[in-house]
């Protein structure tokens, strides 16, 4: 009876370090070395054998061993006694103490770290040469037993290491489909990506080109200027075709670039959207390998986006250049005519010149001072004035007063008529009126529990004596505690 309990305790020793995970047998320690109840690691890179107090916990060991190297890292438990195998059997409190151990171990690098490499690492790292180490012991004190203590053993290091080697496998299995998954995935998107990285070499070559004829671009608009102000009047509708010629060549290539450009975009977006819904489920399973998810697109979604900027900016400006040059050939037609006239027609031009600039001067004073005649708009929900459109009437009225100083026979005379009586007014609601509908608009919509931080900020400003900013900032203020 005796020598069977003694032969069960050995068995569950050997089970036990089956579950440890040790490598080969050379890397074992002397047991004298070691204190009791300690936590070891090792990285797949390193030689050093990190160890830590059972106190410490796995995590520790496993830090220091991850700081010294790389990943896979093996994991394993230091036997909490020197003894030899069938005397640390015979003591279940220190064999229970190191089973501890060990599941902590093991735990710790399948369910914190999560990493399938180093569980397997640990489970077929030391793990090796502590049980071949154990079997050698087992078979010398099972020569004594009859054959079917042997068989019992080799059934339990058996179930004990299906046990151990079901998730393992299992981990390793989904791993190894998940990675072939996300190949898959790159691999397709480099597939689509090859002929849009050629068409995106070619758009920039053409962007390049097209750059450098901005310098040419614009001599030839400034030879054309020269040409039309030394152009008679016969001369002038040749220029002026030159200059329409010179525009419509400008826009023509930067309009190609632009379409090629904007399809490329279209297409890169739809890729790297593609992308990314592809690969967002997978994207745990990157982390635990530390691989970082690629960029796709935006670089080059950046590039194009400031070559379109570019061409966009760059036809506005020929498209103003030429604007600007076929004006100035119509008045030097209409000076020309003039000079070939007889004076009293001159004298008719100008005096037609000066009646339409008057006329328009006066239809737009008078519009000002119907502006300012009219009731204030009032906001929808709280009816509080909105005084920024108000505040900006009244600044432009009052700067045309130097305009209007002078009375006599400026072509201006018959507008500032209408806008003299407005003047003092204008000024004056400036100075007071205005700020006193800007303070009593704050105080309603403190009252109506508005944030109090855009407020001070219109108060601010009012206080500093930017009423034009205080307005602005008030009508913002109303429209936000409306919600519009």
């Amino acid at each position: 009876m005796k020598r069977n309990t003694r032969r069960e305790a050995i068995l569950v020793a050997a089970v036990a370090a089956l579950a440890l995970g040790a490598t080969a047998c050379g890397c074992l320690w002397e047991r004298e070395e070691h204190a009791p109840g300690r936590f070891c690691a090792q990285s797949n890179t390193s030689v050093v054998e990190h160890c830590v107090d059972a106190g410490e916990g796995p995590g520790s060991a496993w830090s220091e061993a991850e700081e010294d190297g790389e990943l896979p890292i093996q994991m394993w438990a230091v036997e909490p006694s020197g003894a030899m195998l069938d005397d640390l059997a015979a003591n279940a409190a220190a064999l229970r103490a190191w089973f501890d151990q060990i599941d902590r171990a093991v735990a710790y690098v399948r369910d914190e770290e999560k990493n399938a490499e180093s569980l397997r690492a640990t489970l077929h790292g030391r793990l090796l040469g502590l049980l071949l180490k154990s079997r050698q012991r087992q078979e010398a004190i099972l020569e004594e037993e009859p054959v079917r203590a042997a068989d019992n053993f080799r059934q339990a290091m058996t179930d004990k290491a299906s046990a151990e080697e079901e998730p393992l496998v299992a981990a390793l299995a989904a791993d190894k489909q998940a990675m072939a998954v996300v190949q898959a995935i790159f691999e397709q998107a480099r597939s689509d990506a090859a002929p849009l990285q050629s068409r995106y070499a070619g758009v920039a070559a053409r962007f390049a080109a097209y750059r450098a004829t901005e310098a040419a671009e614009t001599a030839a608009y400034a030879a054309l200027s020269e040409r039309a102000s030394r152009s008679d009047l016969d001369g002038l509708d040749g220029a002026e075709e030159a200059v329409l010629a010179a525009a419509r060549e400008a826009s023509r290539a930067p309009n190609e670039l632009a379409s090629a450009v904007m399809t490329l975009s279209a297409e890169l977006q739809a890729l790297a959207v593609w992308f990314e819904e592809a690969i967002a489920p997978h994207k745990e399973v990157l982390a635990t390998r530390g691989a970082v998810v690629p960029d796709m697109a935006s670089g080059a979604l950046r590039s194009l986006s400031a070559m379109l900027g570019y061409a966009q900016r760059r036809v506005a400006r020929s498209d103003a250049t030429a604007t600007a040059l076929i004006g100035g050939i119509a008045l030097r037609r209409q000076a020309l005519g003039v000079l070939e006239g007889d004076e009293g027609a001159r004298e008719a031009m100008a005096r037609s010149r000066i009646e339409r600039a008057s006329e328009v001067f006066r239809e737009g004073a008078r519009a000002r001072v119907a502006a300012l005649s009219a009731a204030l708009p009032m906001s929808e929900k709280l009816g509080l004035p909105l005084l920024a459109e108000r505040c900006g009437a009244l600044l432009t009225l009052v700067q045309m007063r130097p305009l209007c100083e002078a009375a006599g026979a400026s072509w201006r005379e018959a507008g500032c008529a209408a806008l003299r009586g407005r003047l003092d007014a204008a000024e004056a609601e400036l100075r007071t009126g205005l700020p006193r509908k800007i303070a009593a608009g704050l105080a309603a919509l403190r009252e109506k529990g508005m944030a109090a931080a855009a407020l001070d900020a219109v108060q601010a400003r009012l206080d500093a004596g930017d009423v034009k900013g205080a307005a602005i900032a008030y009508d913002a203020a109303v429209r936000g505690a409306e919600g519009t």
